[in-house]
This record gives C-alpha cells, structure tokens and sequence, in this order.
C-alpha cells in the first residue's frame, strides 16, 4: 500500500521551489540582455536558465520527498507526462511564458503540481514579476498571498470575460480554433490571451476572468492550474474526451457560465 503522502508537507516543499525559481528566473534575466557581448543567441540563454530552474524546482521538492517522481515540461512525450511505476510525482513547468520572459513581457510564470494516480493533489503558480503566488491543496481551498480566492459569479457572458492562449502556428486544430475565438469575440465582453496559461488559470480561480478555452497544450501547464480552479469553485473539462492531463483541448469557466459557454464553443 502506497504511503499516504503529507499534503501541508508537500505544500510547503512547493512553496519553497516556487519562491527558489522565481527568484532565479528574475536575477538570471540580466544575462538575456548581456547576449550580444557574449555572441549567445537569446534563445539558448533561455533554454539554459530553462534547464537551471527546473533542475532547482526537481531539487527541491525531491529532497523532501526522495521517493517520488518527477516531470518536467522537457519530459513530455505527446502531451502528457510518460508512464511511470505508479508513484507520486512533481509536474512541473519552471517558465510558463518563456517567449514573454525572452522578451521582458512581464507575464510568465513558474507551474508546480503534485499528481498522485492520475490526479492533481496540490498546485502551486507563482508569478515573480507581481510577486502573487497562487496555491491550493485538494479539498482545502485555493488562495492568493495567503488569502482565500474563489471564482467570480457572473451569468452572462457578454458581461464576462474570456481568455485564450494561441495554438502553434502549423496546428491543424487552428481553422477550428479560429472559428471558436470568433464567436467568443462576440459573444463575451472581451477576451484576454496573455501568452501564460498558467497565470490565465489562475486568474479564473481568483476571479479576474471567467472562461478559458485552449487546444494543444500540455500537462504542465495545466496541472497546478487544475486543483487551484477546482477549489475556488470554477469548472474544468476536457473536450476531447481524455484524462485532464492528456487532453489536448481543456475548456475552464465559472459554473454558471458552463452550459453557454460550451454550447458557444461547439456551435457549427
């Protein structure tokens, strides 16, 4: 029998990664623009403090629990994390927002979730740039710096806002995805597409939004954002019919934007 994992433990292990990373993300950024003294493309400075911070998170969290396992985004094999031998494991997502974060755009942030038999436990997002730190554990609450979140109330959608994030250029999924982003134009007070869907999760847990829609993302991004929207109130389901963490095509919103949401999303 697998031993029952310690969630305030775990959470607290999260906590310290995300603070560590965040921290490491926004003291390495001085080196993106020393790039033209040193002749490294942007890119591959990205990609190592990329590497950097995950292996810190991976520390971290495995030096308070050895015997679990670990996924980084780099790990992933089709969407979702490779099949393992049954123990708990970190999913982790060390810069949710690497093309802001090349770019300076301040909108990325660091992604950290505990699954255990295919189900988020716990989750943490934190945002260096506003220093907001988003956490839940299963069946204990979500909350922002400390302080209870829940996901907003509003009924109608042209009253209500809606975010995105873009699918890659070459999606096959994106004439479908550009049909769907044209009627929630219309339909929705407006849409938002920070370029973090992490942070776009989140903000739906605290409020700030009320729907997401998105294709060809994967587990690590959506992973922590899961258990946050969960418990703050708000709705997440896959559309393609998957798991959570395998689906490709996850729709998100406040429970009274559900139904009209869904039916918006799937008209012909």
């Amino acid at each position: 029998m697998t031993e029952k994992i310690d969630l305030s433990k775990a959470a607290r292990a999260a906590e310290q990664a995300a603070y560590a990373a965040g921290t490491h993300l926004q003291a390495s950024r001085s080196r993106l623009s020393e790039t033209l003294i040193t002749r490294q493309a942007p890119g591959e400075v990205v990609g190592a403090i990329h590497a950097e911070t995950q292996a810190l998170v991976r520390e971290v969290v495995l030096k308070h629990f050895p015997d679990h396992g670990f996924v980084g985004d780099d790990d992933l094999a089709g969407g979702a994390p490779r099949p393992d031998d049954g123990r708990p494991r970190w999913v982790v997502d060390p810069i949710d927002g690497s093309a802001n974060y090349l770019r300076g755009y301040p909108q990325y942030a660091v992604a950290i979730a505990l699954v255990e038999a295919g189900e988020p436990q716990l989750g943490v997002i934190y945002d260096p740039c506003r220093n907001e730190f988003f956490g839940a554990i299963r069946g204990r609450g979500a909350v922002l710096n400390g302080e209870p979140i829940h996901c907003a109330r509003r009924r109608a959608a042209i009253e209500s806002l809606a975010a995105t994030v873009f699918p890659k250029p070459a999606s096959r999924c994106m004439p479908v995805y550009m049909a769907e982003l044209g009627r929630v134009l219309r339909g929705f007070g407006g849409v938002r597409r920070s370029g973090s869907m992490a942070l776009e999760l989140a903000y739906l847990a605290a409020g700030r939004i009320d729907a997401f829609w998105e294709h060809d993302t994967g587990a690590c991004d959506a992973a922590a954002g899961i258990v946050l929207l969960r418990e703050s109130g708000a709705l997440i389901s896959a559309r393609d019919g998957l798991p959570l963490l395998a689906s490709g095509s996850l729709l998100a919103c406040t429970p009274q934007l559900y139904e009209p949401f869904l039916s918006l999303l799937a008209e012909p």
